[in-house]
């Protein structure tokens, strides 16, 4: 989840519009269905795209990001734009917490897009993708943040859904935040 957490950081960077002030959400929507988990995040931040991008492709410091990122390790690359990076998150929801550890395939597109996938069989996932766009606009940075998320733990059903959900939304505007206060320092 903590992978999963980083990517819905990310996507909440994204921003759509132009006509916002810096900091503005736009979008921060986490829904379940059949034991996934779907987010979209699109918001505005004040800080410089390129160095926002850089923050999210530092693979080896996303513990920098987020309180709950506890490791973040380049694997190996396959090329400038092709990874895999492991990611060990600590997360809590009430009384339920959680390490969660990642292996994601993370593969970096033209025009500061990043999709991730994470490796079921290395990570406590069954199933994670997600994809950030990370645009400059007037000077304040637009992420968008999509993902979609099947942990392969045990949730307390009934009220396991909502409290995952409510949790990746507060730890999705966390990371936005840290991405946020980091792109500004010199």
């Amino acid at each position: 989840m903590i992978g999963y957490k980083r990517t819905l950081f990310i996507s909440l960077l994204f921003i759509y519009s132009t006509l916002v002030n810096a900091g503005d959400i736009l979008e921060a929507k986490v829904t379940s269905k059949d034991k996934r988990y779907f987010v979209s995040l699109s918001v505005v931040i004040n800080a410089d795209a390129t160095r926002v991008y850089k923050l999210i492709t530092d693979y080896n410091n996303l513990n920098l990001i987020s309180e709950s990122i506890t490791e973040s390790n380049l694997i190996y690359s396959l090329s400038d734009n092709d990874h895999r990076v492991k990611v060990t998150t600590n997360a809590c929801v009430t009384f339920f917490c959680k390490t969660i550890v990642q292996v994601q395939d993370v593969e970096q597109l033209s025009g500061m897009v990043i999709v991730t996938t994470s490796v079921p069989d290395k990570s406590d996932v069954d199933y994670a993708h997600a994809r950030w766009k990370i645009t400059s606009e007037n000077g304040l940075t637009h992420i968008t943040f999509n993902s979609d998320l099947k942990p392969s733990f045990w949730i307390p059903p009934l009220i396991g859904p909502p409290l995952i959900e409510t949790a990746l939304k507060n730890e999705a505007l966390a990371i936005i935040d840290g991405l946020e206060t980091l792109a500004q320092q010199p």
